[in-house]
């Protein structure tokens, strides 16, 4: 027979059982991922994920009161787990149609303007508008909205379309002449090619893409809890509310 008693011992070990396993999940580091691309995202001399959204993120999670890691990787990567593995978050992703309803939206973290660029010397170079382009090759990242974004006005890989796993890459492609231009954010544009090891005086705008979208936000996969979303929502809230969100950007002269 069964009394209470009886019954404490197994109790306290099962109830000891699921605290140590709910600790356990909630000590476990949420992971945020972003692209090289300074001075937003980006690994500093000492090895360590830096710059002005990484900073922002710190903020966010200190907010929050929530471990998490930062990681500097291939866009492609990072968005891929992203979408798959839960808890992991992409901090500096665009907010376009098609990605709606494939994330969850933890908030704005800054706006970026695309424009087309190329080399100054291309004086042979005159655009007014995207159908302008043609017949010339432009180049981006593979995996940014950006290649969706010229596939879906008829740009063709292997034509006139050049996808870079790397902004290095694609800058080496464009100052040795395998490219003619590049769509690009024209915020970070003289770090991202003084990081890859060239000129940027070199370099000028020849387009504004008006219809691209420009904002930048922290978003999770489908899996990760609605809970977790909505702390690091009102975390960045209360950081933009504070002043201290601009005192970062501030910082980084953005």
């Amino acid at each position: 027979m069964f009394t209470f008693k009886t019954l404490m011992p197994k109790l306290f070990i099962l109830l000891c059982a699921l605290f140590a396993g709910t600790c356990f999940a909630l000590q476990k580091p949420l992971i945020f991922l972003a692209e090289d691309l300074p001075p937003y995202h980006f690994i500093n001399n000492n090895g360590q994920a830096d710059g002005a959204l990484v900073e922002i993120v710190q903020a966010v999670l200190k907010q929050a009161k929530l471990p998490g890691k930062i990681a500097i990787q291939p866009f492609a990567r990072g968005y891929q787990a992203a979408k798959a593995q839960k808890n992991t978050f992409l901090f500096s992703l665009l907010k376009t149609p098609n990605r709606e309803q494939q994330f969850k939206w933890v908030g704005e973290t800054y706006r970026s303007y695309a424009v087309l660029v190329g080399l100054k010397s291309r004086g042979d170079i005159k655009l007014s508008s995207l159908e302008d382009v043609n017949p010339l090759i432009v180049g981006t990242i593979r995996g940014y909205h950006s290649a969706n974004f010229l596939v879906d006005n008829g740009f063709k890989e292997h034509e006139d379309l050049s996808l870079s796993v790397t902004s290095k890459h694609m800058w080496a492609m464009l100052f040795n002449n395998r490219i003619d231009l590049v769509l690009t954010n024209y915020m970070a544009l003289d770090r991202d090619i003084k990081n890859a090891g060239f000129d940027e005086r070199k370099v000028i705008p020849y387009l504004s893409i008006k219809d691209f979208p420009n904002k930048l936000n922290i978003a999770t996969g489908l899996a990760t809890s609605d809970n977790i979303v909505q702390r690091l929502s009102k975390s960045l809230v209360i950081l933009k509310k504070s002043g201290r969100y601009q005192e970062i950007l501030n910082k980084y002269q953005l």
